[in-house]
């Protein structure tokens, strides 16, 4: 999947979605709007219009969606004589195609595949050609789901001695992997080149291109029970009475203040194993309640959110890596954000060494 830069790169070599000419007139970085480019659209007569072009490496049923509100707001905001917005992927299904031609949006991909619209005055729409971008399933097999574990191992430590070495830190950190999951994830790492292997020395390589991996295959914690509560007693004190066979973590985006600064108005959200035990265990302490909420409860088995939790103000924190994947699958602010908790990844690898 080519990156952003990749992306803009491809669109200075210019593009062609018949009977359109697509070249770029200037870069420009304006984190503002978002925009990346400001494009020259040709018709087949030599008529031309100016496009600003947001440029986006990712294009999930989510990520579409955030981008298809940013251009409506663009194109609300834009004025007559102004660059109407336009997102630029690797690649648009036909259903997001006909997203953007309904809301007379446009849109271009690598691939071949594009709705370029001037309310009034011009729409193109071209669709079919193959996703010459498709995600690996094996490539994802090694950065998501419990197998994650492994790739997320090595942003803990960044050398190993063996197999078994391996296995012991994720069990230290709280997850639990098979030495042949290990094995078939390191392979994956190592084509990918993110990992080498020296004799039994195990090391890894580029631990930037491993938190993109991760971030790329990224998805949220599948919950089967969701239950908000109110407590008169504070939550660290809730949970200073609570077994330790009984599973609890704050969620990524609930973790930020334990490794970045960022507001946040919305109440905390736990995972937990096990939302019955848990509100026994508390009795009338806390009561279930959609009004004046202090906390959320989420039930799920999903390993990835308990492995290497961190004891921060009394409270357990989610690892810094699943604050960072939560973050980067947010909006515009919390990918910023997830930038400081990459230094902080950065700087306790370094440590670590």
């Amino acid at each position: 999947m080519p990156t952003e830069s990749e992306i803009i790169r491809q669109l200075e070599d210019g593009l062609e979605l018949p009977p359109l000419e697509i070249r770029v007139r200037e870069l420009v970085k304006a984190a503002d709007t978002g925009v990346d480019a400001i494009l020259d659209v040709k018709t087949g007569n030599k008529k031309s219009f100016q496009f600003a072009a947001q440029v986006k490496a990712r294009n999930t049923p989510r990520a579409f969606e955030e981008s298809l509100l940013r251009l409506e707001y663009s194109a609300r905001k834009s004025k007559s004589n102004e660059p109407l917005p336009l997102l630029v992927v690797p690649y648009f299904s036909e259903s997001q195609l006909d997203q953007l031609e309904r809301l007379e949006l446009s849109g271009i991909d690598l691939s071949g595949n594009g709705v370029v619209c001037v309310p009034g005055k011009l729409l193109v729409y071209r669709s079919g050609k193959p996703n010459q971008f498709p995600e690996s399933t094996q490539s994802k097999y090694a950065y998501r789901g419990v197998t994650s574990l492994v790739a997320r191992a090595f942003l803990c430590r960044t050398r190993y001695d063996s197999l078994a070495d391996i296995e012991s830190e994720i069990k230290s950190r709280g997850g639990t992997v098979s030495l042949s999951t290990i094995s078939k994830a390191l392979k994956r790492m190592e084509s990918d080149l993110i990992v080498d292997r020296t004799g039994q020395l195990i090391r890894l390589r580029q631990a930037d291109k491993l938190l993109d991996k991760l971030a790329a295959s990224y998805v949220e914690p599948k919950t089967t029970q969701t239950v908000t509560c109110a407590s008169q007693k504070p939550l660290s004190e809730l949970l200073a009475n609570v077994v330790e066979a009984q599973t609890v973590v704050l969620s990524g985006s609930s973790s930020v203040d334990g490794y970045a600064v960022m507001g946040r108005d919305a109440w905390p959200v736990l995972y937990t194993s096990n939302v019955k035990a848990l509100r026994e265990a508390w009795g009338k302490n806390v009561e279930s309640t959609s009004r004046f909420v202090d906390f959320e409860l989420q039930q799920t088995d999903d390993a990835t959110v308990y492995f290497d939790a961190r004891m921060r103000n009394d409270l357990p924190y989610a690892s810094p890596v699943q604050v960072y994947l939560q973050l980067s699958a947010g909006d515009k602010r919390e990918r910023e954000t997830a930038l400081q908790v990459k230094e902080f990844i950065m700087d306790e690898l370094k440590d670590a060494e």
